[in-house]
């Protein structure tokens, strides 16, 4: 039986867009994925700050809407989501688990905000209402921020779509206080890519 203190960093949720190289990691092997489903009822906005002794710490606003001020002057805007990675390229067609993209970069946090403008009005059609929204990540812009450069990925809204029955998110998200706990992760989905279940003949999901 395993230790149930310890947590494989392999088996981790977390997913991040490296401005290096232009591309998404989880944990630290890159990750082929070219769209996502946005489970929007996740989505967050806050503020965030990391230290080597006591790690990541994040605050959220209680809604999308409602501006809360920054907690310190080490905080930076933070955001957060649930999403479910896929890789299509011509017969390829792989899914991933349900991961967490929860950042404070300057970079990430630019691309979730056009991420979420890019399907919001159409969000709220009624025709969309059930449904979740599918972004294509179409590539990633550079750009110089200070002294320093960062890579700011891009979406443009693919459809809306039936929640599948794969996209679980993890027990422990409380639905009070949400990812903010997201240091001790039992419980998570596998990690590992299967071949898809829920295909259409426009968008791959």
């Amino acid at each position: 039986m395993s230790n149930p203190f310890i947590v494989d960093s392999e088996d981790s949720v977390y997913i991040s867009h490296k401005a290096a190289t232009k591309s998404w990691y989880k944990n630290k092997e890159e990750l082929d994925v070219n769209y996502f489903m946005i489970d929007t009822a996740t989505m967050r906005f806050g503020w965030g700050t990391y230290s080597p002794e006591s790690g990541y710490s994040y605050v959220w606003q209680k809604d999308l809407f409602t501006p809360m001020d920054k907690p310190s002057d080490d905080h930076k805007k933070a955001f957060s989501v649930w999403v479910l990675p896929k890789y299509v390229d011509g017969d390829k067609n792989i899914e991933h688990a349900p991961c967490l993209w929860q950042r404070h970069s300057f970079g990430e946090y630019s691309g979730f905000q056009q991420m979420g403008a890019s399907f919001y009005e159409e969000s709220l059609k009624p025709e969309n209402q059930n449904k979740l929204p599918v972004v294509k990540w179409v590539g990633s812009e550079a750009m110089t921020v200070g002294m320093g450069n960062t890579a700011i990925p891009k979406f443009e809204l693919a459809a809306f779509k039936e929640r599948p029955d794969n996209f679980i998110i993890p027990s422990w998200v409380s639905s009070e206080e949400g990812e903010a706990k997201a240091d001790f992760l039992p419980d998570e989905p596998s990690s590992d890519a299967k071949t898809s279940t829920f295909v259409d003949d426009e968008i791959p999901f």
